[in-house]
């Protein structure tokens, strides 16, 4: 009998486990800023060692890699320069949330498309070819118009011989490409999907601090943040718009994007973009905001200047007189500051200007409209959509926040300029505005999940009821594109990721257009960057 007690108070191999999964391991911010930090400059340390000139690439890495150096130091000090707590910053979670977070940032990349292991949207066809050249092509990638054997490329080129340099925000891709170099072109996919999955990770962890608490809140609107899209597509199969283009472009030139549709899309700007902002909403100081901030640029220009007004903020909250904004100034001039503005700015801005006549259509949005004044009820119903919503569900949560109000008025300047015929201006730039308000949204959940019911007022019902609806009215969008991509797989529907193969031999027609006009460099060897600082 007494060996029989002594056997049921041993723990089973079953208790064993759960206990192992609710141990709560304690992640220091330091190491998580430096792994975040690893993530978004390693692409551009292989950029400058494996693309320019050893005089220039060299001393170019060297001081990305000190710029590191110092803003990891430096990071668990506060605006005053005081060191913070023992503790205070580091980042709980259980083990079973980080597998969590772990399996879902995988499972994510892989119905998105990266790697190409699923049927992809239609952008992966560029992505692929982007991928693949820089795996099979010399760094500085250079093509030869004799190498296109589609007669009808030739046709639209105009030309069978001559040479043009690639230009684009690729360097997301450059730690695949390099594995590809050396170990063939499926490894490649396979390490971009790891490194795609690793960005996403990092951002849920860190979004995990930000919210407050463990809780499936931050996946959740990770992957499915949203305009109330579906309200525009249900009224479209009533009483069809003429003008309807896409989902999320039922505006004439207008579109705020989706979370799930830009990881899908452009993953190459989303997972930096909001592992940046996240970054950024941890700070405690803003001596190194000009790395965190400024890397951005090399990876999507166009959500850089949506990025600009909400950082301006950051750098100026809560400094506005006396000796507290003379600290500000002073921790805004940084060394760190200055040299990361200045060298992004002149290595990638040197970069991008080599393509400067890939931008199409640009000019004020109303231009574009047959009547011009019918931009003015366009406008406000796709701020009504879009925006309206969320500001109204967190104004008296966060009206005194100034990140979040700058975040709104830029979501309410962006839509009055056009950039491209699909408007990359409106879809790019309003990537850090529209991650804030999740950010905000993120937290009002988590919050609301752990409220207890009893506080609850009528009023608070139906305002729980509001934004209910709303979060699956938000879903509409991913909802769609996961229909189409595993419906698609499912059913053996024929993928366009390899519609172009190889922008130096594009397989079809249609999209040669917009690769000349996007993706080549003519006369590359008179722009200074080709000139002076590649290879």
């Amino acid at each position: 009998m007494r060996e029989e007690n002594q056997l049921a108070l041993k723990p089973t191999g079953r208790t064993g486990i759960v206990n192992f999964l609710r141990h709560e391991v304690k992640l220091s911010y330091r190491g998580f800023y430096l792994s975040s930090l690893v993530f978004l400059v390693l692409p551009v340390i292989i950029f400058c060692l494996g693309y320019l000139k050893l005089g220039a690439g060299v001393p170019l890495a060297v001081i990305f890699a000190g710029i590191v150096f110092l803003s990891v130091m430096d990071c668990r000090r506060n605006s005053r320069g005081q060191q913070l707590a023992d503790d205070s910053d580091c980042i709980r979670l259980q083990v079973s949330c980080i597998a969590g977070l772990a399996v879902t940032a995988i499972v994510l990349s892989y119905v998105t498309g990266i790697g190409e292991y699923i049927y992809t949207l239609q952008d992966h066809s560029y992505r692929r070819a982007i991928l693949r050249d820089l795996v099979n092509y010399d760094w500085p990638v250079i093509y030869n118009y004799n190498t296109q054997t589609n007669p009808e490329v030739v046709k639209i080129f105009g030309m069978i011989s001559g040479e043009r340099a690639f230009s684009y925000y690729f360097i997301y891709w450059l730690p695949a490409a390099l594995v590809g170099k050396t170990a063939g072109f499926a490894a490649a996919d396979f390490f971009l999907l790891i490194w795609n999955s690793a960005g996403i990770f990092l951002t849920m962890t860190g979004l995990m601090k930000l919210a407050g608490r463990q809780t499936r809140i931050v996946p959740f609107v990770y992957i499915f943040f949203a305009g109330l899209d579906a309200i525009p597509n249900m009224i479209n199969c009533i009483a069809p718009f003429d003008s309807w283009v896409w989902l999320q472009g039922w505006v004439p030139y207008l579109s705020y994007v989706a979370n799930f549709t830009e990881l899908a899309n452009v993953f190459n700007q989303a997972v930096p973009c909001f592992l940046i902002m996240t970054l950024l909403l941890m700070s405690e100081n803003t001596r190194s905001m000009g790395l965190t901030g400024g890397i951005l640029f090399a990876y999507s220009p166009w959500a850089v200047i949506g990025l600009i007004p909400i950082v301006a903020v950051m750098l100026f909250k809560g400094d506005r007189s006396g000796a507290d904004f003379k600290r500000s100034v002073r921790n805004i001039l940084s060394s760190v500051n200055i040299f990361s503005a200045v060298t992004i700015l002149f290595l990638f801005g040197s970069f991008y200007l080599a393509n400067s006549g890939s931008l199409g259509y640009r000019g004020f949005t109303w231009t574009f409209y047959d009547n011009r004044l019918m931009f003015i009820p366009a406008y406000i119903v796709f701020i009504a959509i879009e925006v309206l919503p969320f500001v109204l569900m967190l104004y008296s949560r966060e009206k005194n926040n100034p990140v979040f109000l700058a975040s709104v008025l830029v979501l309410l300047i962006i839509p009055i300029y056009r950039v491209t015929e699909m408007n990359d201006f409106s879809m790019r730039c309003s990537m850090p505005g529209l991650f804030v308000i999740s950010v905000c949204l993120m937290k009002m959940l988590a919050e609301e999940v752990v409220r207890d019911d009893r506080t609850r007022t009528r009023r608070n019902w139906f305002a729980a009821a509001a934004v209910t609806l709303a979060m699956i009215l938000m879903m509409f969008p991913a909802f769609v594109d996961l229909y189409l991509i595993i419906g698609s797989q499912a059913t053996g529907g024929q993928s366009n990721r390899e519609d172009i193969g190889s922008f130096g031999n594009i397989n079809k027609a249609q999209y040669a257009e917009v690769i000349q006009d996007q993706f080549f460099v003519e006369n590359y060897k008179e722009t200074f960057f080709f000139r002076y600082l590649a290879k």
